[in-house]
């Protein structure tokens, strides 16, 4: 979540400036809502697609973060448009917001990042009816859902894409937050430390569970959000939480704790389940369940063997099968 890293600069009264894309029309490499971020000596975060377009972007934003006003600009790609020496041929046209965030927006962006972490629940809204002077604002949607009227914000919030609307005599841009996802390493061995990695790394947020305590804890999960210590991984999802958005990994170090979790797991509306182990086990693991009432219906949630299969036999390369298939599910590919 870009916004997390805005917040680290913004908590050391450090200005970036943010490049967003509104809007697009025709093919291009990046969807609306893509960002970037460049900070102070003109570091760059994040990315819109790289290439020509991006360069331009990043030396406009390294001007507004020096003290230029911010500005609306277009990136034509279309291959008729644009010079020989150029790689912008996608095709299409992007229109790009760069606007100064400052330190005095911290506390809009913390309160975007409980947002993100409570499940995404929140709207940004900025105001570019003059370009030149954008008006941010964040819509929190865990106090209010604002009424149906010129904005619906239940639709904003199915739909998770960012739109350019015309509203009255205003412009203005919506951009809800992105529907990462949490995943939940029930297990905290060798591979759910690689996949920990990977998982953050993709954007996705942690948190681990393990029933003993140097197995989860965050000095061997310092990028997780939160680690917990359950005896007999017991009442996990009553510690945990739970939601739509949950990807449960399945990871313990035994079969019965595989299967206890499992149980829970069900009883979750979680996303995804996906549980390590061979079809031998997975079958096994099953036919006990079937006797606590568990159908082939609640079977057909879960993944097993857990990952794509790719061949791989090493934590890093499970870690990797695995957060592939989350990848998938979270872009609805499986």
């Amino acid at each position: 979540m870009i916004e997390k890293e805005i917040l680290a600069q913004l908590l050391q009264n450090r200005r970036v400036a943010l490049v967003t894309i509104i809007d697009k029309s025709g093919s291009a490499p990046r969807l609306p809502g893509s960002k970037m971020f460049v900070e102070e000596d003109g570091t760059l975060h994040g990315t819109i697609g790289g290439g020509r377009m991006e360069f331009t972007a990043h030396e406009a934003a390294t001007r507004v973060v020096a003290g230029a006003a911010p500005v609306l600009t277009e990136f034509d790609m279309r291959g008729s448009d644009v010079g020989e020496d150029t790689d912008m041929v996608c095709g299409g046209v992007q229109l790009a917001l760069i606007e100064l965030l400052t330190p005095d927006m911290t506390a809009m962006f913390k309160q975007a990042q409980g947002c993100f972490y409570d499940g995404a629940k929140g709207v940004w809204m900025i105001d570019i009816s003059n370009p030149a002077k954008p008006l941010r604002s964040f819509v929190d949607m865990r106090k209010m859902i604002p009424p149906a009227g010129e904005i619906d914000f239940k639709a904003v919030m199915r739909q998770r894409s960012t739109q350019l609307l015309k509203i009255a005599a205003k412009t203005i841009v919506v951009d809800p937050l992105p529907k990462s996802g949490t995943v939940v390493l029930i297990g905290g061995g060798h591979v759910s430390k690689e996949v920990a990695k990977l998982a953050v790394y993709v954007d996705f947020d942690v948190v681990v569970c393990d029933d003993r305590k140097e197995y989860s804890n965050m000095d061997r999960f310092p990028m997780a959000r939160a680690t917990h210590v359950l005896k007999d991984f017991k009442n996990l999802f009553q510690t945990i939480g739970q939601g739509e958005d949950y990807y449960i990994l399945i990871l313990t170090r035994g079969h019965s704790y595989d299967r206890d979790a499992l149980a829970q797991s069900l009883h979750t509306s979680a996303r995804y389940i996906g549980m390590i182990g061979s079809r031998s086990k997975r079958n096994i693991t099953y036919s006990n369940l079937r006797d606590q009432g568990f159908s082939d219906a609640d079977f057909a949630r879960v993944h097993c063997p857990v990952g794509l299969s790719i061949g791989s036999e090493t934590p890093k390369e499970i870690a990797i099968s695995i957060i592939a298939e989350l990848i998938a599910a979270r872009a609805g590919a499986l």
